[in-house]
């Protein structure tokens, strides 16, 4: 319950106080849709953002998903993001949300030619014919 609470103070951008001042720096995940239509296309969207503060937003988010203990709530945050991309793309047939970790390296790895690292997590599937039916509007 509490994890749900905090996560659902962060989606809807309501700060919650510290004890002394510290910014909250999300950690390195990534979130990556993989859309499927019918006649085979194959497209990759992240999630989109309009500005800085929208950007730092989905990156705590994704910290958060990352974090979380509870499969239940992962997926259904993952689903949640999945359903603004589907908004964006009608036509598609299927979604799969594949999520996983960034590594960085150190900053003399770095200048020696390593560049970032990935760690795949968890990957779901998400079809129309999943959802429930929606309600009518009268």
């Amino acid at each position: 319950m509490r994890q749900a609470l905090a996560t659902y103070l962060h989606i809807s951008g309501i700060e919650a106080s510290y004890g002394y001042f510290a910014p909250n720096v999300p950690g390195s995940y990534k979130l990556v849709f993989e859309l499927h239509y019918r006649d085979g296309r194959l497209e990759y969207e992240l999630p989109s953002v309009s500005n800085a503060a929208v950007a730092f937003r989905i990156a705590g988010l994704l910290d958060n998903i990352g974090r979380t203990r509870s499969d239940a709530l992962r997926e259904h945050l993952v689903k949640m993001m999945a359903q603004s991309i589907w908004r964006e793309h009608p036509d598609v047939e299927t979604i799969r949300a594949i999520f996983g970790s960034i590594s960085l390296p150190s900053v003399r790895d770095f200048e020696h030619g390593k560049r970032e690292s990935y760690e795949f997590l968890y990957a779901y599937d998400f079809s129309l014919e999943n959802e429930p039916p929606k309600p009518n509007d009268h």
